[in-house]
Order: C-alpha cells, then sequence, then structure tokens
C-alpha cells in the first residue's frame, strides 16, 4: 500500500534533479572578493596581550605554502602559483621560495628575495645552517625531488640545483612531503602524505617506499635515509617540544599525534603492524579535517598559561585551535582550550 508514495518520490526526485540549476556545480573559488589585509585583520580575535602584524602579502607573495626560519633569522617560504594542478610537461612552472628579511616594529618585511624560482609546487623547505663564509644550503622541496640548492656567491639566489631525494609520488599535490624539521638528534624529519606512492633515493643509493601517510628522516648529507613511522592520512604540520618528542598534525584522522619511532598510526583501510597502533593522545577533532601547521609552545616568551601548549592551524573553519599538554607519567594527553585565534 505504501508503493505509490515510493513511485513517487522517485518520479519527484528525478524531474527535480534533471532542472539545469540543479546540475551545476558550485565554484571551486568563492566567488566572493577578496579582503584587503586590514580587513582581514579587523575580523581576528586573540588573547589578551597578542598582537597579529602584517609580514607579507600579494602581490610580493602569493600562496606560502610552507616556512622555515634560518639562523640568521629570515623567513624562508615556498610560494606558490600552481597549487593545487601541478604545472604540465613543456611548461614553466611559475613557483619560488623567496627570503623574507629586515622585518620591522611593524612585522612588515622590508626585503623580500626570491632565492629559487622555476619550481612546480614546492612544499618542504629547509634552509640548513653554515658556517660563515660558506655557501647557503637549502633542501627544497619540486615535484618529483627534494633538491639541494646553494648559493655560492652570497647574493641570496640559488647558483646550483642538484637532486637530493629523488622519486616523490605527486597524484595528489595536497599531500606531498613537507615539514622539514632538523633535529637535536642530527637527523631531518619529514612528513609524507595521502594517496602517494613514492620510491625515495637517497643520494647514496638507499630505497624507501612509502603509500599515504609516513615519517621518515634522513640525515643532512642525505645518508643515512629510513622510516621513522608507518600510518596517518596526511600529515601536513610537525613541532618538537621542549623534551623533544615529535608531534605531527594528520588531516582526517587526528589533530594531534605524538611520534614514536617504529610505530604505526591508524590510515584509511589499513591494519596495525600487530602490535597495535600508537598512542591515541587526543579525543577530539577541533571539528574539522583540515587540520595542519602544529606548532608546540615552548618559548620563555610566552606567558605562563600558554607554556606546554600547542597551536593548530584549520583552514577549514577558519581558526587556529588550542590544546594544553597534560602528562600522567610519560603519556601525554591533549586538552582542548578556547581557540587561539
Amino acid at each position: 500500500m505504501h508503493r505509490p508514495i515510493i513511485y513517487s518520490s522517485c518520479l519527484f526526485f528525478l524531474i527535480t534533479t534533471s532542472i539545469p540549476w540543479a546540475q551545476q556545480a558550485p565554484p571551486l573559488v568563492a566567488p566572493t572578493e577578496a579582503l584587503s589585509p586590514a580587513d582581514e585583520m579587523k575580523g581576528f580575535k586573540l588573547p589578551k596581550g597578542y598582537v597579529v602584524q602584517l609580514v607579507a602579502s600579494e602581490p610580493d607573495i602569493f600562496k606560502p605554502m610552507n616556512l622555515s626560519f634560518d639562523y640568521k633569522g629570515r623567513i624562508w617560504i615556498t610560494d606558490s602559483l600552481e597549487y593545487p594542478y601541478a604545472a604540465k610537461d613543456g611548461t614553466k612552472p611559475r613557483d619560488s621560495v623567496k627570503i623574507l628579511s629586515n622585518i620591522g616594529p611593524d612585522g612588515k618585511a622590508q626585503k623580500i628575495e626570491t632565492f629559487a624560482d622555476g619550481l612546480n609546487i614546492p612544499i618542504g623547505l629547509l634552509p640548513l645552517p653554515s658556517k660563515k663564509g660558506a655557501p647557503q644550503t637549502a633542501l627544497v622541496h619540486s615535484i618529483p625531488n627534494v633538491y639541494k640548492m646553494q648559493d655560492t656567491n652570497n647574493d641570496n639566489k640559488a647558483d646550483t640545483k642538484e637532486p637530493f631525494l629523488t622519486g616523490f609520488g605527486f597524484r595528489d599535490t595536497h599531500g606531498m612531503t613537507n615539514s622539514f624539521q632538523l633535529h637535536w638528534d642530527g637527523w631531518i624529519h619529514a612528513t609524507h602524505g595521502f594517496s602517494n606512492d613514492s620510491e625515495v633515493k637517497s643520494s647514496e643509493g638507499k630505497l624507501l617506499k612509502m603509500n599515504s601517510g609516513n615519517t621518515y628522516r634522513y640525515r643532512p648529507d642525505g645518508t643515512g635515509l629510513q622510516s621513522y613511522t608507518r600510518g596517518q592520512v596526511n600529515p601536513f604540520g610537525m613541532t618538537v617540544d621542549s623534551w623533544g618528542n615529535f608531534y605531527t598534525a594528520d588531516c582526517h584522522s587526528s589533530p594531534i599525534y605524538q611520534l614514536l619511532q617504529g610505530a604505526t598510526y591508524p590510515s584509511f583501510s589499513k591494519p596495525h603492524d600487530g602490535l597495535g597502533f600508537g598512542p591515541d593522545m587526543i579525543k577530539h577533532s577541533h571539528g574539522s579535517t583540515g587540520i595542519c601547521g602544529i606548532t608546540a609552545l615552548n618559548s620563555d616568551s610566552f606567558p605562563e598559561e600558554h607554556q606546554e601548549t600547542m597551536i593548530i592551524g584549520n583552514v577549514v573553519t577558519s581558526r587556529i585551535n588550542h590544546d594544553r599538554v597534560d602528562r600522567k607519567g610519560a603519556t601525554p594527553s591533549a586538552v582542548e582550550l578556547p581557540d587561539f585565534m
């Protein structure tokens, strides 16, 4: 006796979905006009005692993906016009690495220089420490390799570029290698992201195979390439606390993971290694899958109530989330705090 209602519902669905306006896909880019930096800053809400300063904006920079500080206090960024669509074969990529320096009292970079251009969605970036008078070296990811670039004549422009780690997948440009960290142990640690299959080869010929979320490490001279952890879905952002512990933010999985060397972490449709997954230290998701840019607040420059806390970028909700890290013995757990910004 309910069949006519079911048939009528199906017919109504077919009719309504055939109307042209129902078939129009939403725009890939928001049709609203972009706010000016000044108007954007008016909407920010911060903890008491903090201010936001504009360091750089368009047209000086376009789409910064990763940043790093060198030993001189300069800011290095990977800057993209191509992302998320890699430049096609036969065309010249338009992306670059830029150095921002001479930061004034207002926070603005008075000097912006292009260290390297012609890159294809560069994400991972690390300027290496150098001795006085020695060439400035930077490790830069650009599809499909990590390159070693050197400024040999001290003009802040790369004069040489050679493959350093080769064979990174780029099927999904949202999940390419990023967050290069030179740690106290003398190793460079990095993340590898979702849906990409990589067979990474080091300068000494070592091969490391990775699928989707992973972390790995290698020495600054390119030797010792090895897996650090397996799993996660799409780790984007890595930080180190005052005890030397590593943490990542994982899109689609968890805002915070503490990384234990050799551990396996949850990923889509992947089992653990028989020992179970690495520890889960957070029970909330901050209402988003677009989590990135995790940073541990360890400096004495921050007030006491913000010591041993972490801030995490949330591009979906347009917030910077905030968590306190409590410890029971050696086991950390994250406690959600009011949004930082």
